[in-house]
């Protein structure tokens, strides 16, 4: 099989087991345990499920939910309360959701927590996000995951002085290190940058980078609109949510800004429809988008054992991930045909005859290349 070695990572985390420490005789200690049992697995989120006769404790490690353990119910109050102080967020209120997020260290390792609070029928639970805290630095396409030709396409889209690119994708599909990556590489040049984040996730030496609040008024379109005043050559948009975030993202394009942002589309092509119908005019649109980038996070075949399971991977097959995406360049054909109102079929026919790949031909690609399985791609492909 074809190897591509740049696309080959290994998890830092490999061979760690996946038994939960057992016995904590206090929150704290149960707390302690969860957290710095989460990290060494490299999981990505841990949820605490209070249920009739314990508690459930499951992590998500490379995008899929994983039983850790069971805790004692009587330590359930204990265990929510103390979270809710770590998140600042009210210990005196049980049946509404509230959201917090605190920063701690793990054995050495600088972590952001976000938490999720959420009223449920044997209790409150609570849903934790672990963000490692890093600078985002030597980052590059390559090593997420993208092709020779992926890069080129992103490269000459980054190297406008302005338009829109979008990265689309569903919720955990890596959209947000794209950006950052982006912008990373933008920052090594000589100009200004924003970013409007909800909620700032890693640190990028040199971007301004801005936490959206949405109790004191500070939205995506809210804050687009200030961060035109601070001289602007690139801004991100952490996401396009609403009718006026994507019309203020397509003007401040037009005005000679670069932009970036996510939408939540199904593939590359179908965030065209999707943006006319947030209420973008056509012919606005076709001179404003440059790129759109689509991708899913693929778990990364086990290259000690070849996905049959092994200590190093704790027998799941794989270890690491990686991605695959669709990257569409918007070329004077493609914004001629937004503007007449073609379809998203009669756009990827077009865009086929140029050697645009879908996404799930980019992922039996990395299945020649041995990055991952077929099983795999079908797995991702079809949630």
């Amino acid at each position: 099989m074809k190897e591509n070695p740049k696309i080959l990572s290994r998890s830092i985390h490999e061979g760690k087991s996946m038994k939960f420490p057992s016995g904590p005789s206090t929150a704290m200690d149960a707390i302690d345990g969860i957290l710095s049992f989460a990290a060494s697995l490299g999981a990505s989120d841990v949820h605490i499920d209070p249920r009739k006769n314990d508690i459930l404790v499951r992590v998500r490690i490379n995008g899929i939910m994983e039983e850790a353990g069971h805790l004692p119910s009587r330590l359930h109050g204990e265990i929510i309360a103390r979270l809710k102080i770590l998140a600042g967020v009210r210990t005196d209120v049980h049946m509404t959701p509230q959201d917090g997020r605190w920063r701690a260290d793990i054995e050495g390792m600088d972590y952001n927590f976000r938490a999720s609070f959420m009223p449920t029928y044997h209790g409150e639970n609570a849903v934790l996000r672990l963000l490692f805290s890093h600078t985002v630095t030597n980052v590059s396409f390559a090593k997420l995951g993208f092709t020779p030709d992926h890069v080129r396409l992103v490269n000459k889209a980054l190297a406008r002085q302005n338009g829109l690119i979008l990265v689309t994708g569903p919720t955990g599909s890596g959209k947000t290190t794209t950006l950052h990556t982006c912008l990373a590489l933008k920052a090594k040049e000589p100009i200004s940058i924003i970013t409007l984040e909800d909620p700032v996730e890693y640190e990028i030496a040199g971007v301004r980078q801005v936490h959206i609040n949405h109790t004191y008024g500070v939205t995506f379109a809210h804050g687009l609109r200030s961060a035109l005043r601070q001289d602007p050559d690139v801004i991100m948009v952490g996401e396009v949510r609403d009718n006026e975030t994507a019309k203020v993202s397509v003007h401040t394009a037009l005005t000679g800004h670069l932009v970036l942002s996510t939408l939540h589309t199904n593939s590359a092509l179908a965030a065209i429809p999707r943006l006319i119908d947030m209420g973008i005019d056509r012919y606005l649109l076709a001179s404003t988008l440059r790129l759109i980038i689509a991708q899913r996070l693929i778990r990364n075949m086990c290259h000690e054992c070849s996905a049959t399971g092994c200590g190093i991977c704790r027998n799941t097959g794989y270890t690491g991930r990686s991605l695959i995406a669709e990257v569409c360049e918007i070329d004077t054909y493609l914004s001629n045909a937004i503007i007449r109102g073609d379809s998203v079929s009669q756009c990827l026919e077009y865009a086929s005859s140029r050697g645009y790949k879908q996404i799930s031909e980019d992922g039996m690609e990395k299945v020649e290349w041995g990055v991952t399985t077929k099983e795999e791609i079908i797995r991702v492909l079809s949630e």
